[in-house]
């Protein structure tokens, strides 16, 4: 950087990185979205995003250090839907959250080995739930009669709260890399490594959806049944069962995550965690 030129493209770009509205979303989303928003690079390791309808607020779990670590450094932020941050620590105090689910007004919250059960009104813990043989548990949906189902994406084990109680569901080794869980029509949803897989809770069937190269962060379900999952490398993918993947943005080449995707359904507006770029980026789906 010799010359004024030089220095104002530098200028320039920073200014768009640090921008509470970047130009990201105009250089890799294709015709299928629009960027609404992005917020300033303020988060630390944002991991997942789960949006309150009941309450209009946007619920941001960072993981504040390394995704395994047990710090206590890790916090949940909340925001409005437009993107708007009110509270970046709303509840502090755990370890490395991830996926999040909401039973009325219960928020519960992937931690570890641990699931957190969350008093929303009063921004309180009152329980984790221990699981003793848990690794990694990532992604959590709320299923048949309000069962909690937990996916550890390094054991592969599906584990569920029920009773007041946690168990150990589907044990270690049934599933290669879980981690992406939804929950429609009496079916869970669970994405693995280059599959999506139904399973029916009463008698644990399984049934491959759809086969595609990559992995599954973040699982959801338009309204029309259409699954729209991300790769954390930053590729969104939209798939109906047994159909072909398409490609919604992809964010790879610029170094941008896609982690546990969240889809506000009704407005069919797409919330992306960013990882490692510390942002929460919101995509209208076009078409």
């Amino acid at each position: 950087m010799k010359n004024k030129m030089t220095i104002s493209v530098f200028a320039f770009a920073m200014a768009l990185i640090f921008s509470g509205s970047s130009a990201i979303g105009q250089e890799t989303a294709s015709e299928k979205v629009k960027q609404l928003w992005a917020t300033d690079p303020v988060f630390m390791v944002p991991e997942s995003v789960f949006y309150d309808e009941n309450n209009q607020v946007l619920y941001v779990a960072n993981i504040n250090g390394k995704p395994t670590d047990k710090d206590s450094n890790g916090f949940l932020s909340a925001m409005e839907p437009d993107g708007r941050i009110t509270r970046l620590e709303w509840v502090a105090g755990l370890h490395a959250p991830k996926g999040m689910a909401m039973r009325g007004d219960r928020l519960f919250v992937a931690d570890i080995d641990r699931v957190a059960e969350i008093d929303i009104p009063k921004r309180t813990v009152v329980k984790f739930y221990e699981a003793d043989k848990a690794e990694f548990l990532n992604d959590c949906i709320i299923g048949d009669e309000g069962r909690v189902y937990i996916t550890d994406m390094k054991t592969g084990a599906i584990y569920r709260i029920t009773g007041g109680e946690i168990e150990e569901w589907l044990p270690a080794g049934t599933f290669d890399s879980p981690n992406g869980i939804n929950y429609r029509d009496g079916y869970l949803y669970l994405g693995v490594n280059g599959k999506i897989i139904s399973i029916d809770p009463t008698d644990k069937s399984q049934k491959v959806i759809a086969e595609f190269e990559g992995s599954v962060d973040g699982l959801e379900i338009d309204k029309s049944g259409n699954f729209i999952f991300s790769d954390w490398s930053g590729l969104v993918r939209r798939v109906s069962a047994g159909g072909k993947p398409e490609v919604l943005f992809d964010t790879t080449d610029e170094k941008i995550n896609a982690a546990d995707i969240h889809l506000m359904v009704d407005e069919n507006i797409l919330l992306v965690p960013t990882f490692f770029d510390n942002r929460v980026v919101a995509y209208q789906i076009l078409k």
